[in-house]
């Protein structure tokens, strides 16, 4: 075959993402305050509010337990405690207290040897379960009365604007169930729950605290400002992606030294980790969708399990991880070409690549074998002789009009080495 040479544009690094967020979640990462500052009084005032009404989808049945972080709770007073939140979230006052904040229900829990890091716990599990609950700040007070352990929680708006809020994200997420299509599998599902939400929401890189942004840290900011950091994200898969019937939960841990959230989602019975924060870059779009243990654990720092832990005093900790071993759900090995001879792949790569030049898609992402030598691979795929990638390209062009043509005279790569995957970055003349 003739000798084809031309210029490539690479972009061979391994990609430098988002730095995390800088604190936990918010609600995760309260503090008790001292016990004097607890106010006892009646709270049979408070507005009570309604629990949103969110519609299911019509193709897709919603999982009929979210209780993941209650089903790790040790004790029956702890399991007191969080239904106890449940409620008492739901009731807030109209009235400000010196830090801006409302109070929500009294929590009452009839055992004075109740500790704050069982309190801790229950916090997590509730968190865990509810991520519809975004309204509720970084700041409790708790203490004894009689017999009983008393918490003080808060919200950072007023009833009234609460329920003007939920009804806002009522609204917002019945759109989405009812946009879904019909007749996706599990990983389909998860990728169009994935895309939309990335698709309309920008990570807020400037917010570091509730001072910054705290609806931020929320579905409500992710779904409604279209603005969140990794606690919104996280949060938002997981309340979306139960919703349809796919289990998720999130994940405390570090990126990049930085406290940071993600999720596990299980897929035809496989758990794996999702970093939708991660995927939200302009060079990431699915580079964290359904990895395993070894591969987040690259760039990512699992917090240990509460019971693993001494003190609480960082706020961030686990109640339960599912073991991720699985790549059978994975972006890369779904949805790459893959390649195990140059030569016998051609007619499938040809094929392939037409089929992305039809839709006009922007990436085309090839997947090695194992035993192919992986930094070779990309030599004779790109850099060097017989630079098969363009041979396939001019294939392909052969077959596709004007307007739908692969410009091979700019063909610009990014390299994952840990999937041995290369996704190409396809323009059009």
């Amino acid at each position: 075959m003739k000798k084809k040479l031309y210029t490539i544009t690479s972009l061979f690094v391994i990609l430098t993402l988002l730095s995390g967020c800088f604190v936990t979640d918010m609600l995760d990462n309260a503090r008790g305050q001292l016990f004097e500052t607890v106010k006892f009084e009646d709270d049979s005032g408070y507005t009570q509010l309604a629990k949103a009404n969110v519609a299911n989808s019509a193709y897709y049945e919603a999982i009929k337990s979210t209780e993941y972080g209650y089903d790790c709770l040790d004790n029956e007073t702890q399991k007191d405690c969080y239904k106890s939140i449940c409620d008492a979230v739901y009731k807030i006052s109209e009235e400000k207290n010196e830090y801006g904040l409302y109070a929500v229900g009294k929590v009452n829990v009839v055992d004075k040897s109740f500790t704050e890091k069982e309190l801790e716990k229950c916090i997590k599990a509730f968190s865990m379960d509810h991520p519809e609950v975004f309204w509720l700040a970084n700041r409790y007070t708790y203490g004894a009365a009689g017999n009983q352990f008393v918490v003080q929680m808060y919200s950072f708006v007023g009833a009234d604007e609460c329920r003007k809020r939920i009804t806002k994200l009522t609204d917002a997420v019945n759109s989405i169930m009812t946009n879904i299509p019909s007749g996706l599998n599990e990983y389909h599902l998860e990728k169009y729950i994935h895309n939309t939400v990335l698709d309309g929401c920008t990570y807020a890189a400037g917010v570091k605290d509730a001072e910054d942004g705290w609806e931020e840290f929320t579905v409500y900011g992710t779904l409604i400002n279209g603005s969140a950091v990794c606690e919104g994200y996280s949060h938002t898969m997981e309340m979306l992606l139960n919703k349809v019937g796919i289990e998720c939960y999130y994940v405390n841990g570090y990126g990049e030294n930085n406290p940071h959230m993600w999720n596990v989602v299980k897929i035809n019975d496989n758990w794996y980790h999702l970093d939708a924060t991660w995927d939200d870059n302009e060079n990431a779009y699915y580079h964290y969708f359904n990895i395993d243990d070894k591969t987040v654990k690259h760039d990512h720092e699992i917090s240990p399990l509460y019971e693993d832990t001494d003190t609480t005093e960082d706020g961030i900790f686990n109640l339960w991880l599912p073991e991720c071993n699985s790549d059978s759900a994975n972006y890369f090995v779904v949805e790459s070409t893959y390649i195990d001879d140059f030569n016998e792949c051609r007619d499938t790569m040809v094929s392939d690549l037409i089929e992305a030049a039809e839709n006009h898609d922007t990436e085309f992402t090839i997947r090695f074998d194992t035993a192919i030598d992986f930094n070779e691979a990309l030599r004779v795929m790109f850099n060097g002789e017989p630079y098969y990638m363009f041979d396939y390209i001019s294939q392909a062009n052969e077959q596709l009009d004007e307007g739908y043509k692969i410009n091979d005279e700019n063909v610009s790569i990014i390299i994952l080495e840990q999937f041995a995957s290369v996704v190409v970055k396809l323009e059009y003349v």
